[in-house]
C-alpha cells in the first residue's frame, strides 16, 4: 500500500468508528440491559441467540459484520478496511536445537516472524526489544551470524538468556534495562535493525519514538497488548491521528485484543466461571449500595474461584470496603450473575464486529508516525490467526 493509501484506509477507518461508537464503545460488564434499547432489530436478533451460537458468532466477526451491515450498510466496509496482506514469506531454517526451553506455538511464531522479514542486507546489528529470555534473538543471531543487542528490565531472564547465548556461541548480548529509560536508548543507537515481536504498548511505543529519534535504519514491529499504557487515555503518535480528536480509554483500546485463539475448554469454563461470580457480586453491591452502577474489582488468583461464589463475594466486599449481611442470598445473586452473562455476551456479539477495526486504527497510527518520519512502511500478516490473533508486522526502513 502507498501511504495515501494508509491514509485513507485510516481516515475512513476513523469515521467509521466515530460514526458508529455507541455500537462498539459500551462496557460489557457494566450493562444490566442491553443498551441499544431503540435499535429493536438488532436486540430482538441478539436475543434469539443461543450460547454456543454467540461463541461461533464472536470466532467468526465477519458474519457479525454482515448481520449488522443488513442495518447500518456502512459497516459493510469494515471487511474491506480491515484487509491487510499477507506476507510474502521466505523459508528460513533454524536451528531447530535454539527452541529448547521455548513453548510450541511462540516458537511457530518466531519462525512465521522470521519468514516474513524483508531481507535486510546491510544490517550489522540488531536490537531485540523487550528480549525476554531472547528466544527471538536465538534465532536471528543464528540465521543472520550477525550480532545482536538484547534489552530486557528483568535481570535474572537476562542472565538466563546470556547463559544459553554463550552454551549455544551465539553473539548476543543482554542489557538489563528499563525500555523507558535513557540507557536503553543508547543501546539502540548503536544498532540498525530493531526488532520487536509482541512487545506491549507503551514498550513498543517506546521502540518507535526512540528509533525515530536515533534515526535508526531498519524496524520489524509486531505490536501487542495497546491498552498496556501509562495514561488513561491514549495518546496517538501521528499528527494525522492527533487531529481526529478520537479519545480512546484504556477499556476502548482493550477492544483491539479481545480475539483469543488460545486456551481450552477448561479455561473458557474458568472465565465464564469468573465473569458470572464478578457480575453476579456487581447485582448485590447496587443493591446494598442503592447505587446502580458498576463497582470493578481487581484481579483474582484462578484458585480462588474454587472456593465458590460465595467466598468470593466476601473477598470482594472486603476490597471494596463493604460488608456482607449474614443472611447474604449467594443462590439469588448467582442466578442474576448467570442472567448478566446472556447480556454481557450479547454486547460482545456486537463489539466483536470492531475488533480488527480497533485493532488496524492503532496500528496504522504507528505506521502515520513512521511515514512522517520519513520511513518507507510497509503492514503485512506474518501468520494465520490462528497462531496468534495479533499477527500484524511493520516494517520500516528510513528513507536516505
Amino acid at each position: 500500500m502507498s501511504s495515501v493509501s494508509f491514509q485513507q484506509q485510516f481516515n475512513q477507518l476513523t469515521q467509521l468508528l466515530t460514526h458508529y461508537h455507541w455500537l462498539w464503545q459500551p462496557m460489557p460488564m457494566a450493562h444490566r440491559t442491553l443498551p441499544w434499547h431503540e435499535q429493536s432489530a438488532l436486540c430482538d436478533w441478539l436475543t434469539s441467540l443461543n450460547h454456543a451460537q454467540m461463541t461461533q458468532l464472536k470466532a467468526e466477526p465477519e458474519a457479525v459484520i454482515t448481520q449488522l451491515s443488513s442495518w447500518w450498510p456502512a459497516l459493510a466496509q469494515l471487511t474491506e478496511l480491515t484487509a491487510v496482506p499477507q506476507a510474502r514469506t521466505t523459508k528460513v531454517d533454524v536451528d531447530p536445537r535454539l527452541a529448547v526451553g521455548v513453548p510450541g506455538r511462540k516458537w511457530a511464531q518466531i519462525e512465521a516472524y522470521l519468514n516474513a522479514l524483508p531481507s535486510s542486507k546491510g544490517a550489522e546489528r540488531y536490537l531485540e526489544w523487550c528480549a525476554g529470555k531472547g528466544y527471538l534473538g536465538r534465532a536471528i543471531s543464528s540465521v543472520t551470524g550477525k550480532p545482536v543487542e538484547s534489552v530486557e528490565w528483568q535481570k535474572a531472564l537476562c542472565d538466563q538468556g546470556q547463559a544459553f547465548a554463550q552454551r549455544n556461541t551465539l553473539a548476543m548480548r543482554f542489557y538489563p534495562l528499563d525500555a523507558m529509560g535513557a540507557k536503553a536508548a543508547a543501546v539502540m543507537a548503536g544498532c540498525d535493525h530493531g526488532l520487536a515481536l509482541h512487545a506491549c504498548g507503551d514498550l513498543h511505543i517506546q521502540l518507535l519514538q526512540k528509533a525515530v529519534t536515533c534515526g535508526m535504519p531498519r524496524l520489524s514491529v509486531s505490536p501487542c497488548c495497546y491498552q498496556l499504557i501509562q495514561g488513561e487515555v491514549y495518546q496517538p503518535l501521528s499528527d494525522v491521528a492527533q487531529n481526529t480528536g478520537m479519545r480512546l480509554t484504556k477499556t476502548d483500546l482493550k477492544l483491539a485484543v479481545q480475539e483469543s485463539v488460545t486456551g481450552g475448554q477448561r479455561v473458557r469454563r474458568q472465565r465464564e466461571q469468573e465473569v458470572i461470580f464478578r457480575l453476579g457480586f456487581d447485582e448485590w453491591q447496587r443493591d446494598w449500595r442503592h447505587q446502580d452502577d458498576y463497582l470493578p474489582l481487581p484481579a483474582i488468583k484462578k484458585s480462588q474461584l474454587g472456593q465458590g461464589f460465595a467466598d468470593f463475594c466476601g473477598w470482594g466486599a472486603k476490597q471494596k470496603g463493604l460488608t456482607l449481611p449474614a443472611d447474604f442470598d449467594a443462590g439469588w445473586y448467582l442466578r442474576r450473575g448467570e442472567a448478566r452473562f446472556t447480556t454481557l455476551e450479547q454486547i460482545n456479539v456486537v463489539k466483536s464486529a470492531f475488533r480488527r477495526a480497533m485493532e488496524i486504527w492503532l496500528v496504522l497510527d504507528r505506521v502515520l508516525f513512521l511515514e512522517q518520519h520519513e520511513y518507507a512502511v510497509s503492514l503485512v500478516q506474518f501468520c494465520e490467526r490462528e497462531l496468534t490473533p495479533r499477527n500484524l508486522l511493520i516494517h520500516a526502513e528510513k528513507i536516505n
